[in-house]
């Protein structure tokens, strides 16, 4: 059985449940399990933050924003415009060089295993201690600590993958000590999440990502027994693959998703295969 493409969303679910990395990314089953009220809000919201990644992209290309967004008559969607326009993320430590959005990076691991990774903006710049990599994130759902963040999937793929890739878009070599991941959350605009890399995390990451990947590379050759069903029942609760395993068809009220497969990645996990991806 070949492996899929690795990125965040694939690791993150793996992590959480075998059974729902190999239902998605190995089988890509639709799901059978009906949307609540909640999942069609959140699914609400999951397409108002792709049509903000495409405001932000068509700002960068010189096209009219302002005008676009006043002219969506989405509330929410214009009050983060604003946002965005008031409070944008830290400019780059140096000269900029390049800009680069909406880009995809694929780097090769040890094993052989693909990974991917999508960026929303990948910025090279030049500085007095050489070029500089700067990764910008837009979230625009509910805020996330600075905690979360440093530990999460996408900080370590995004990071590792830049760095691995960086060959590919800066005119020489970068040290790790020059990439820096902001994360600019629409809910606190004026407090961007800036986090610095060195050399010690860069290896930390391919550690962490390389002994996922050799997990998910084992259980394949055990085919579907390899990936067994969480124990954790609360993971299920918002699973559009429960029914599969014989958890329910209906999600439990009031609970609140989880944000780090769901944001931020090519492949929102309500989107079945073939269907528009988010940004």
């Amino acid at each position: 059985m070949n492996p899929p493409p690795l990125s965040q969303s694939a690791l993150s679910a793996f992590e959480r449940c075998p059974r729902r990395f190999y239902l998605r990314f190995v089988r890509r089953l639709e799901w059978p399990a009906p949307l609540t009220g909640s999942e069609q809000e959140w699914e609400r919201s999951r397409r108002r933050g792709e049509r903000f990644h495409l405001l932000v992209q068509q700002h960068a290309l010189g096209l009219p924003a302002d005008r676009i967004a006043r002219a969506s008559g989405d509330e929410e969607l214009t009050a983060w415009w604003e946002r965005f326009r008031r409070h944008p993320p830290p400019a780059p430590e140096g000269t900029s060089i390049r800009v680069h959005t909406e880009l995809e990076l694929e780097v090769v691991l040890s094993g052989g295993q693909s990974l991917v990774a999508r960026f929303d903006r990948l910025e090279v710049s030049g500085g007095p201690g050489g070029l500089l990599l700067d990764i910008v994130d837009w979230k625009t759902g509910a805020p996330s600590s600075r905690e979360h963040l440093e530990r999460s999937w996408q900080t370590a793929v995004y990071r590792f993958v830049a760095l691995e890739g960086a060959g590919s878009l800066a005119p020489g070599p970068v040290a790790a000590e020059g990439v820096r991941f902001v994360y600019w959350q629409s809910a606190l605009p004026e407090e961007p999440v800036v986090l610095h890399y060195d050399a010690a995390q860069h290896q930390q990451a391919r550690q962490r990502i390389e002994a996922a990947a050799a997990d998910i590379e084992e259980r394949l050759a055990e085919g579907e027994e390899g990936f067994p069903r969480t124990e954790d029942i609360g993971v299920c609760r918002y699973c559009p693959y429960r029914s599969y395993c014989d958890r329910g068809r209906e999600a439990g009220p009031g609970l609140e998703f989880e944000s780090e497969e769901e944001e931020g990645e090519a492949d929102g996990w309500l989107a079945p295969p073939g269907d528009p991806e988010p940004g």
